[in-house]
């Protein structure tokens, strides 16, 4: 996945357009756009479904519900640490 950011008119930075990755018939990846931004919201583009796809298969990861790779319970969801 690729985010592509910009600055907007005070200087901070947004999202802009997300793109996924995919193989050409020549064994080139390329990004292909899924989401981008328009005036009030996201728009979905060509590659919106593989992106989902990614999306669901990173919430249903091992990793995801506090397991690590080799199976043994971690304790803690991805994405929390120690205060």
């Amino acid at each position: 996945m690729v985010l592509h950011l910009v600055r907007d008119g005070s200087g901070r930075r947004r999202i802009d357009e997300v793109h996924v990755l995919e193989r050409d018939p020549t064994g080139l990846v390329r990004t292909v756009p899924a989401l981008r931004w328009e005036a009030a919201a996201f728009v979905r583009e060509r590659g919106w479904e593989r992106l989902r796809e990614l999306l669901r298969e990173g919430a249903n990861s091992p990793e995801e519900k506090g397991i690590s790779r080799d199976g043994t319970k971690t304790g803690r969801r991805r994405g929390e640490h120690d205060e």
